[in-house]
C-alpha cells in the first residue's frame, strides 16, 4: 500500500507543475510534512524504497547496465532538484506495466 501512495504522489507531481514547483526545493522533512498534509500517507522509508527500486529497474533492466559510477542514469539528474529528477527521469519514464511490476515487487 505504501508504494501506491508514493506512486500517487509522483503522479500528482507529474500532472501538476505548480505542485512540483512548490515542493521541489523543500528539505526532506519539509517535503514529508507537506506531502502528508496533502493526504499522501508516506514516510521517508517509503520514498527510499520506491526511488531505489525505480533506479535499479531503469539501470539494470531497461538499460542493461551495472549500478556504478558510470551508469547512464546519473547524468540525467544534473541540474535538477532531487524531486524533479525523480518525477521526470524515473517515474515519468516508466510505462504502466513497469509501474505495476514495481508495485508488485
Amino acid at each position: 500500500m505504501a508504494k501506491e501512495h508514493v506512486f500517487d504522489f509522483f503522479a500528482a507531481c507529474a500532472q501538476d507543475e505548480t505542485l512540483l514547483a512548490k515542493l521541489e526545493h523543500f528539505s526532506l522533512p519539509e517535503l514529508l510534512f507537506h506531502v502528508r498534509n496533502q493526504g499522501f500517507d508516506i514516510v521517508q522509508q517509503d520514498l527510499v524504497d520506491v526511488i531505489g527500486a525505480m533506479e535499479v529497474h531503469i539501470i539494470m533492466e531497461r538499460e542493461g547496465e551495472q549500478i556504478d559510477a558510470f551508469s547512464s542514469l546519473w547524468p540525467r539528474m544534473y541540474g535538477q532538484t532531487r524531486l524533479r529528477y525523480v518525477v521526470s527521469e524515473l517515474y515519468g519514464t516508466l510505462s504502466t506495466d513497469e509501474r505495476q511490476t514495481l508495485l508488485g515487487a
